[in-house]
């Protein structure tokens, strides 16, 4: 609205709150103007309710309400008089409505300002003089300076229309705070023709002082309150010391509540698991499922004591400010979309928040550093618009949209009295390293302004020269899961698609029966795990854990693509490659020096690179990696991947794109699989040749030598436990080896509780016969194999 429009509304609006007041007692009498402000809350001068200086018997007033006039009687009893006392008290009446608000009462807000208001300002006025105009009028005043009388009140001085009876307890509001700022009070005579006409006001925090009553009824969520407030923008509300949203401030965290309200994963698992949008079926994947209970502890050093040292983290312990640091996946982002999110909602519900949130990711802060002199919040401004612009341009019909993104200006205060911004910046290490010093010189700055309260995240550094040093900041470390706040974080997301306790331990036994369970400590690993689980039917996770990883792994390489303001430095396919060498590389015994990562990057050709940004491609490339969470900033060079499963699943791409498959091949596979620290790996290998190579593996299994076959039955088994898509006629063949070893069981001897260590190791007899009797066989039925139970 132009600001001319909304100055005339305004006083239209106080126009509606005035009541003609009349007080008499034995004959003598006195008429005024009052005001509401409360439910049934009239206030007014106290002289006005004191004819011939004692308390009046009746007290009686008539308001406009529209075109209708509303006659209102005020008990003499309930009237709280604070009279002026010879300038000693205030000149203020409190007066209650008899019988309770009437309908449709307005009310005006009072300024919280806590000091006299700047002179020259101009001030609008209405009242009932006691003449022909006693069903209103208009007037304007300009405040002159303040003014104190020998006995101790505090007035404000104001200077314009002349007043006339009937004018004390009139409300006078100023254009600045759209606030009623004083009561008039007296007019001053003229001690020359040519002087200005001058008044009186009872400075409005004055009137607070006075009335302690007023601090209940004064607040917001009081409808007609509301009303009035909503009509006051943000310099306004500023100004006028109140603690509420105004249309810019309501319109820029309305979008901040939409940008942050969505992860930036969910996007990633809608068309990765669903193979499409939202609208391709299911629940919506929102923010909530991504909510981790996030524990944290101080410094860098490795966790101890089981983790006792590590503490809950919620939005209150991040203040009066913090840095957050923890590995790629453990809900650094999530942390600060949800405090923005949750603080943006609270203030939008009409609660009055601890602090105003600013969310910004750190490399559109690097890029909002123009050549211009030092001028941090200007950049804050341009990240934050920048940011918050895909959420602008979907309501990009609402005008309101467009102009409330903050200026430069918004930062260089704080966005209400006795409140600060609460500055989030994510992804500090993403910074290019031509631009960080420039970063860490404007966080420094907002870490130690008044109007700030600065929170930032970001990884491990890759190298010692790789981290940000803010002293001024407490270090938090987010620590991994414990296996409580896992299944927490599992119900959290679980619950968005509607599951219940039953199918959290459900889940939960299928990541510890496929080996995930410490995969699953880390956040988003977990999350990933869950929309993956939850998306796969009835049978839980299914295709066993080659496929499972392969998913995990697209999901982890997809997001950190959609996560990046440029292109990916590598495509995926090629990216995977990489990996796939490197893993290889590392299950490679033949090898005695190891090529790191950065060595096989080196190696790709200069057509298949991608160049983004300033910082060095293989830079660009290790953090890009880290980002995925599938490679730890922390680990040695020469195995840099997050979690050993990670190794044996690329180890095994490898394996398969160069191997010749061959009996050969499938024995030693098979072997493998019977030692248990090559177990994982081998169990890989096998899941690829299901689909590859099942005409080998059958003839393993009827091979002339038991050992052979007692091997292929071993992988098959263990590939069947993992819930892999084991072909009936290769269950049923290894079924029937199984019982012929179990024949060789010694009675009394009880299974072991896991495959022996080595081939050779006594006690496989006894397991072929424990999983005879129970997993395989159930297993199979489980996937719909009709076969006979070789332990009846």
């Amino acid at each position: 609205m132009d600001p001319a429009q909304a100055w005339e509304r305004l006083k239209s609006t106080l126009n509606g709150t005035t009541v003609a007041l009349h007080s008499s007692r034995q004959g003598a009498n006195e008429h005024g103007t009052g005001f509401f402000v409360g439910p049934g809350l009239v206030l007014t001068c106290a002289h006005v309710v004191l004819p011939g200086d004692r308390s009046a018997e009746h007290v009686e007033g008539v308001w406009r309400r529209g075109t209708e006039q509303v006659s209102l009687a005020f008990a003499v009893d309930d009237i709280d008089v604070r009279p002026f006392d010879g300038g000693r008290g205030p000149d203020l009446a409190l007066l209650r409505v008899s019988g309770g608000p009437p309908r449709d009462q307005p009310c005006v807000a009072l300024s919280r300002g806590s000091g006299l208001p700047p002179g020259g300002q101009k001030l609008y006025a209405h009242g009932h003089p006691g003449h022909d105009y006693s069903g209103g009028d208009s007037f304007t005043l300009e405040i002159v300076g303040g003014s104190w009388h020998k006995s101790g009140a505090t007035l404000l001085k104001v200077g314009g229309s002349e007043l006339w009876a009937g004018a004390s307890g009139s409300p006078v509001i100023d254009e600045k705070s759209g606030c009623v700022i004083g009561v008039v009070r007296a007019k001053q005579r003229r001690t020359l023709p040519t002087a200005d006409f001058e008044s009186r006001l009872v400075p409005a925090h004055v009137v607070w002082d006075t009335f302690a009553l007023l601090g209940q009824e004064q607040r917001i969520g009081y409808g007609p309150l509301d009303d009035w407030v909503g009509l006051l923008n943000d310099g306004q509300l500023r100004e006028g010391n109140w603690k509420w949203t105004g249309p810019d401030l309501t319109g820029y965290l309305t979008l901040l509540r939409e940008a942050t309200g969505r992860h930036g994963y969910v996007d990633v698992l809608q068309r990765v698991l669903r193979g499409g949008s939202a609208a391709s079926g299911g629940p919506p994947l929102s923010t909530a499922g991504f909510r981790v209970p996030v524990r944290a502890k101080p410094g860098h050093d490795a966790e101890k004591n089981g983790g006792a040292d590590c503490r809950p983290l919620d939005a209150a312990a991040l203040l009066p400010g913090a840095h957050i640091v923890g590995e790629a996946g453990t809900g650094k982002s999530t942390l600060l979309r949800a405090v923005a999110r949750d603080s943006a909602q609270e203030w939008l519900t009409g609660t009055v928040g601890d602090y105003v949130p600013v969310y910004a990711p750190a490399p559109l802060l690097a890029d909002g550093i123009g050549t211009e002199s030092w001028d941090p919040h200007r950049w804050l401004s341009r990240a934050v618009s920048w940011d918050l612009s895909d959420a602008a341009a979907k309501r990009s019909g609402d005008i309101r949209f467009q102009q409330v993104l903050p200026q430069p200006a918004a930062f260089e205060e704080p966005p209400f009295p006795a409140r600060k911004w609460l500055v989030l910046i994510d992804g500090v290490d993403e910074v290019d390293r031509g631009r960080r010093k420039q970063v860490q010189g404007a966080l420094a700055a907002f870490a130690n302004a008044p109007q700030f309260t600065l929170v930032v995240a970001s990884r491990d550094p890759f190298r010692d020269d790789d981290g940000i040093e803010l002293p001024s900041l407490e270090t938090l470390r987010l620590c991994r899961l414990s296996g409580q706040v896992r299944r927490q974080l599992a119900e959290n997301y679980l619950a968005t698609f509607g599951a219940g306790t039953a199918t959290v331990d459900i889940f939960l036994g299928e990541l510890e029966r496929l080996g995930l369970s410490e995969l699953a400590m880390r956040p988003l690993f977990c999350v990933v795990l869950c929309a993956v689980y939850v998306t796969s039917g009835a049978d839980g996770l299914e295709g066993g854990r080659f496929k499972l990883l392969e998913r995990l792994t697209e999901i982890l390489l997809t997001g950190a693509e959609q996560q990046r303001a440029g292109a990916a430095p590598l495509s995926r396919k090629e990216l995977r490659r990489v990996l796939a060498a490197h893993a290889g590389e590392l299950r490679d015994p033949l090898l005695a020096l190891r090529p790191s990562l950065e060595e096989l990057l080196h190696q790709v050709p200069s057509e298949l690179r991608v160049q983004s940004g300033s910082r060095p491609w293989i830079e660009d490339v290790q953090s890009f990696l880290y980002a995925t969470g599938l490679v730890a900033s922390d680990a040695p060079e020469d195995q840099p991947f997050s979690h050993e499963l990670l190794v044996d699943y690329f180890a095994a791409c490898r394996w398969a794109s160069t191997t010749p498959l061959d009996s050969k091949a499938i024995r030693q596979v098979a072997e493998d699989c019977m030692k248990r620290d090559k177990e994982s790996y081998a169990l890989f290998r096998a899941a690829h040749l299901l689909t590859t190579a099942p005409g080998l593996i059958a003839d393993e299994l009827g091979a002339w030598s038991a050992r052979r076959r007692h091997q292929a039955a071993v992988m098959i088994t263990k590939l069947a436990a993992e819930a892999a898509p084991v072909p009936p006629e290769l269950a049923r063949a290894a079924v029937r080896a199984l019982e012929r070893w179990a024949r060789k069981a010694k009675p009394g001897v009880p299974p072991p509780l896991r495959s022996p260590d080595l081939p050779t190791a006594p006690g496989w007899p006894e397991w072929a016969a424990a999983r005879v009797a129970a997993a395989p066989v159930a297993q199979l039925r489980h996937k719909g194999l009709e076969l006979t139970d070789p332990g009846r």
